[in-house]
């Protein structure tokens, strides 16, 4: 009897608990309401960080309810229209090119969206397809013009190591003074702001400030001012701008760029890039796998992200990837995509085309973007001397220092002090101030001063002045379908302070050379040639004036491995005076220069260049287009009493590389070996490549 009433006592307190612990486990809230709104009110700053800013909104609808109601027949009731059919194109750096792709296999399936979202350099492919460039205008576009050569890498005083000012100023003159509310297709770009800590979707405002605020990489480019916003690269937070376009539409297509290789995280920057990678890619798979969508995974996620120099490779996996996915469709599903753009679309990519082939060859003739008002502080670092060096050419000593750099429309001028890293005598620094000016066409102009000097015993304080020299360079060029020509004219002169000359020299040159082809294909062999001519006058040799020609020919074929090249420079002189025999001639070996009435340098190698081979180190350093070449080259020459003959020869090997950073402009790099005949051996570096197309 004690056993049977402790089992029922214990039930009977059981089941008197169960609703205590329910009520305390059920609804915790009403127990509780929290305290989020009274810690965090209406209007508070850090609660509105969860709030996306939405510029251009009641445009943008409007734009794509009139879009969709011009594509929807005549007898649809409002019910019956369909759901605008959106494409987003996420952020990834080089692999963001396979989006280019993917548009050209959407095009040829009849797939063509009523509106794009995109992010960071998926913004890039976005906002050039929305103002009208077909893809393959996009893709001519990034092979015609380095767009990475016009950024500018600065003191960073700003927020950033690169402004982007000429970038922005070279957009303006490809799409002229757009607003991204008035694209052929209505576009949302995403990105940060830094001031409110808010997601920005921008739909209207300046087409290249927009441009320039999608990709701008945290502390690597200075954040953009968008009126009261300081704005920077959405790819920071997320990859995967896919909410913008869940609140418009719940049809879409998202093609993805991202990056999932096997990596080494022995390198603290390694790390860093996937500390940072860890949180916007998850938060992309997020959005992804809410939002029901027919996703497009490009084939690209083991590519370096600073891969910009390799776009046909990216693109290609693009298509390739979007076609695959497209096969997985049943008939039914695919058609559900199919849709034609408004009437007038193709006429209006057939203007947009012939304008943007006559910008790229203005800009690839030299023609200066009209830039909006720029004053920087810009670092000075060059380590190698160049291969060639022709008067009026300035900055090609090695040197370190810094430039305050000021521009406006199409003039420049830059003051600067540096130090020569490999010093001539009473050339160890240098103040110089230069002027860069672009007055009409393509016609450019440069005008530089310098004061050369030495240091004292205490060396920074004490300066002894010794040179002035003064330099002057006039070029013009024209792109002529394959073709460039134009001239140049330059020439500089050296005073010693007390105000006589030292030495003086001018050359004026005609040229001619091929233009790099933009093939779809690409052809297995591609010849090249450059050739420029002309005449010159200088005293480089004692006092005397000697005065004749001078030409440059060369040329080659470039293929898939190998690659021979040739070249030949001549210079005579035809008044019988003598000139300096220059290091800069393209002999590659460091065999003691004379003075000479006439040179002729001959070079010829065989350049073996895996075409598709490259190496990155730490996510950091882009390493490309290697090529190593056997060489032989021949210096032909006579002086006062001599008869012209074979006055030395060098045969050696040559190994140069493209190494870039962040995806900025690659600097080029040689290094070569040789053995002369007059028994001289040569190890140089040198920047740049002798034999290279122009």
């Amino acid at each position: 009897m004690c056993v049977a009433r402790i089992v029922i006592l214990f039930a009977f307190a059981s089941l008197m608990s169960v609703p205590l612990i329910a009520q305390q486990n059920a609804s915790p809230s009403q127990a509780f309401p929290g305290t989020f709104d009274l810690e965090f009110p209406e209007g508070d700053t850090l609660r509105n960080i969860t709030e996306p800013v939405f510029l251009g909104k009641a445009t943008f609808l409007q734009r794509l309810e009139e879009r969709n109601g011009v594509q929807a027949p005549a007898t649809a009731t409002p019910s019956a229209l369909r759901a605008p059919l959106g494409l987003v194109l996420c952020g990834g750096s080089a692999r963001a090119y396979a989006h280019i792709g993917v548009l050209k296999a959407l095009e040829k399936a009849g797939i063509y969206p009523d509106f794009i979202v995109a992010s960071s350099m998926g913004a890039i492919v976005g906002m050039l397809y929305a103002a009208g460039y077909s893809p393959d205008d996009i893709q001519m576009l990034i092979h015609a013009i380095p767009l990475e050569s016009y950024f500018d890498i600065v003191i960073p005083t700003n927020g950033g190591l690169i402004n982007t000012e000429i970038f922005r100023a070279t957009f303006r003159k490809l799409v002229g003074k757009l607003d991204l509310s008035e694209t052929a297709i209505p576009i949302i770009v995403t990105a940060e702001d830094l001031k409110s800590r808010q997601q920005i979707w921008i739909a209207e405002g300046p087409f290249d400030r927009v441009m320039t605020s999608a990709f701008a990489m945290p502390a690597i480019f200075e954040p953009q001012p968008f009126g009261e916003f300081g704005l920077i690269d959405a790819g920071a937070t997320i990859i995967a701008p896919v909410e913008p376009a869940l609140q418009i539409s719940d049809h879409l297509i998202i093609s993805t760029a991202f990056y999932d290789r096997t990596m080494n995280f022995s390198s603290p920057i390694t790390v860093l890039n996937r500390a940072v990678d860890i949180g916007k890619t998850r938060a992309g798979m997020e959005e992804i796998g809410k939002s029901h969508a027919f996703v497009i995974r490009n084939d690209v996620e083991n590519l370096s992200y600073m891969q910009f120099s390799d776009p046909d490779i990216i693109i290609s996996k693009g298509e390739q990837s979007a076609q695959a996915a497209l096969e997985k469709l049943n008939p039914n599903l695919r058609s559900q995509f199919e849709n034609s753009p408004l009437p007038g679309f193709f006429e209006h990519r057939s203007l947009i085309h012939n304008s943007l082939v006559r910008t790229i060859q203005q800009l690839q003739s030299g023609e200066m973007p009209s830039a909006s008002f720029m004053i920087r502080g810009l670092p000075i670092l060059k380590l190698f001397e160049p291969f060639s060096r022709a008067p009026g050419e300035t900055g090609t000593e090695p040197r370190i220092g810094a430039s305050l750099v000021f521009s406006i429309s199409k003039f420049r001028a830059v003051v600067s002090y540096f130090a020569a890293l490999n010093p001539e005598p009473g050339k160890e620094w240098a103040v110089e101030t230069g002027i860069r000016a672009n007055p009409l066409g393509s016609l450019n102009v440069w005008l530089t001063t310098r004061l050369w000097g030495e240091y004292g015993s205490t060396y920074i304080l004490d300066h002894k002045p010794e040179y002035w020299e003064f330099a002057g360079l006039v070029k013009n060029t024209a792109v002529l379908k394959n073709k460039k020509i134009g001239f140049q004219l330059g020439g500089d002169m050296l005073l010693k302070t007390a105000g006589t000359i030292a030495t003086w020299q001018t050359l004026g040159l005609v040229e001619a050379s091929s233009t790099k082809q933009f093939s779809k294909a690409g052809p297995f062999l591609q010849p090249w040639y450059s050739v420029e001519a002309g005449g010159f006058v200088e005293n480089t040799s004692g006092a005397q004036i000697a005065s004749g020609i001078q030409s440059t020919l060369m040329g080659g074929i470039n293929s898939t491995w190998v690659s021979p090249k040739a070249r030949a420079f001549a210079k005579v002189s035809l008044n019988g005076q003598e000139f300096a025999e220059s290091k800069f001639d393209g002999f590659r070996s460091a065999a003691p220069r004379g003075s000479a009435l006439s040179d002729l340098i001959t070079n010829a190698e065989i350049a073996v260049a895996p075409q598709d081979m490259y190496l990155d180190m730490a996510e950091a350093l882009l390493f490309r287009n290697f090529e190593l070449a056997p060489f032989f080259d021949t210096r032909w020459s006579n002086a006062s009493g001599e008869y012209f003959h074979m006055s030395d020869w060098a045969a050696g090997l040559s190994f140069s590389f493209e190494a870039r950073a962040f995806g900025l402009a690659p600097a080029t790099i040689s290094l070569y070996a040789s053995y002369a005949g007059s028994k001289v051996f040569t190890l140089q570096i040198r920047a740049g490549v002798l034999l290279s197309e122009q």
